[in-house]
């Protein structure tokens, strides 16, 4: 009978509630560290879990408001950041950019002028404009050149995207359902104060 030694390595794990000092956003970390090795900077992606995008995600309820395509596409893009696959998640936020332009019927000649259109037609702000271009260029390294960038680099961008959906598709819904209709109950009488 051949016996198999079983190597164990230690782990070690630390949790800790962070908060964001530009936006005071709380999160949760977990570090690990494998044989009691500190995780070296360049190694963070892998044992880094941030469980709060710092420029918020999207709730369930705010998910429900975008269209099935895009809500299916960014579901995508959500499972390809959370299991590292990140030339594919690159490729994802383009796409999304690119959906968000066909599902507002925005024409352009390439990707770059339907951002420039998103602008001129107020769907998104002149100062985002230059953001979600680099958005595009982070798919096209993606898809041209096969490069993936770092995993909070990719965050940061879900965080861009999460806050481009919620502007276009989020808050015009919230607003409709907070439209101001004059009471139609019966007035109310000021009363007389009492000296």
């Amino acid at each position: 009978m051949d016996s198999k030694k079983l190597d164990l390595a230690k782990c070690e794990e630390d949790y800790c509630i962070v908060e964001c000092l530009g936006c005071n956003a709380l999160s949760f970390l977990v570090v690990t560290r494998f044989d009691g090795q500190p995780p070296k900077l360049e190694n963070l992606p892998e044992s880094y879990n941030d469980y709060d995008s710092l420029l918020g995600s999207l709730s369930d309820d705010d998910i429900k408001e975008l269209p099935r395509v895009i809500n299916d596409l960014y579901s995508e893009v959500e499972d390809a950041i959370d299991n590292y696959s990140l030339v594919l998640a690159g490729i994802g936020l383009r796409t999304l950019v690119e959906a968000v332009c066909i599902d507002q019927n925005i024409k352009g000649h390439s990707l770059q002028d339907k951002i420039r259109e998103l602008q001129l037609q107020g769907l998104i702000s002149k100062s985002e404009e230059p953001i979600l271009d680099k958005l595009r260029q982070i798919g096209n390294v993606s898809a041209h050149e096969i490069k993936s960038l770092p995993i909070n680099k990719l965050e940061y961008a879900l965080g861009i995207i999460n806050h481009i959906l919620r502007s276009i598709y989020v808050l015009p819904k919230l607003n409709k359902r907070l439209k101001l209709e004059p009471n139609k109950s019966k007035k109310i009488r000021p009363r007389a104060v009492k000296k």
